[in-house]
């Protein structure tokens, strides 16, 4: 059985204590919005660590914690849950590392870049020792909930299709070098496209059973296995239809780090959410839906009552109503793998 492991502190609302947590592996800010969360939640941030330390030794200054030489050091401080933004295709050795320490670990995503990956996560999992958590943060951006709230209130009759565009920038100069490496980052089927694969099973209660698409590369020649394009279409096991648009060719003048959308298709309505970067400018995401009722309208947004960290820590100590279970993870990880392993390369 699972057993929730943690440290003689404090009583605290969620979870039952205040924790201690380290961050393990930081190559992307993606993993401010953990360490963010987690202080709001006045838990102890302890430490962070990782090989190259560009990105480690600014969180570090900024929040006033040590920069650790290596791993021994950071699980010599007891962190009783840590946070990682490692290389892609190294998050699983953390993950392990963590994981038979009886640590509890929330990712950025991906959590694996292959099948091999895949094989150790489930092995982890099954092991039962902490909980594994992945940054699914669409779930919690505000027109997303909102629209899933939509669909579960039938507002919008049955979803027929859906249709997922995701444009981001590359700013190429700023990247790491692994970021160019399909062996290290997974690519950009794998690297960008979870989300929305996800967010298509959630909304439809459905897991994907068929995925065809092509992935193209248009440039970059001294990156050879760096591809920037990717188009894909999907099938639910209950029927539901979607398609998924994905590249790196976001202009940098851009006001945003892209333009995301997804579109819906109802039997008695429709919607369409902007995620960020709407042309108007408008900062804010929002869902636009026209039913039988009403031509068009603009949804207020649904406030949705947790973080992705509080929701996290709601499943370690033990509570069955959170918003990403483990089997979500899982789900989400498996169809961006599958869909990797079909896709037929343009060149």
């Amino acid at each position: 059985m699972f057993r929730p492991v943690f440290c003689e502190a404090k009583y605290h609302m969620i979870g039952g204590f205040i924790m201690r947590f380290g961050i393990l592996g930081c190559q992307h800010a993606h993993i401010v919005m953990f360490i963010e969360e987690m202080l709001k939640l006045v838990h102890t941030f302890i430490g962070i660590c990782d090989i190259d330390i560009k990105l480690a030794e600014i969180l570090a200054k900024k929040y006033n914690v040590p920069l650790l030489s290596n791993w021994d050091e950071l699980f010599a401080l007891k962190p009783d849950i840590v946070g990682t933004s490692a290389v892609n295709n190294r998050k699983i050795d953390v993950i392990e590392s963590c994981v038979k320490r009886g640590i509890h670990i929330m990712a950025d995503k991906p959590l694996v870049t292959d099948m091999k990956g895949y094989e150790r996560l489930l092995k982890v999992l099954n092991e039962r020792n902490a909980q594994v958590g992945l940054m699914l943060t669409e779930r919690f951006n505000p027109a997303v909930y909102t629209a899933w709230k939509m669909i579960k209130e039938n507002k919008i009759g049955e979803p027929i299709s859906f249709n997922f565009l995701k444009p981001h920038k590359l700013l190429e100069k700023s990247r790491p070098s692994w970021h160019f490496s399909r062996r290290e980052n997974g690519g950009l089927l794998i690297d960008l496209l979870i989300h929305d694969f996800d967010l298509l099973q959630w909304f439809t209660q459905s897991n994907i059973e068929e995925c065809h698409g092509y992935i193209k590369k248009t440039g970059y020649s001294e990156y050879p296995y760096f591809f920037d394009s990717v188009n894909i279409i999907a099938k639910t096991r209950n029927g539901v239809v979607a398609t998924f648009e994905a590249d790196w060719r976001m202009p940098d003048a851009y006001w945003s780090w892209g333009d995301g959308r997804i579109f819906c298709i109802g039997s008695c309505g429709r919607f369409e959410i902007k995620t960020v970067g709407d042309i108007n400018m408008k900062k804010e995401p929002f869902v636009l839906s026209v039913t039988r009722d009403k031509e068009i309208n603009t949804i207020v947004n649904e406030v949705i009552s947790t973080t992705l960290t509080e929701d996290f820590l709601k499943r370690i100590s033990g509570k069955k109503d959170v918003v990403i279970k483990e089997d979500d993870i899982i789900n989400a990880t498996y169809a961006t793998l599958i869909a990797d392993e079909n896709v037929i390369e343009i060149v």
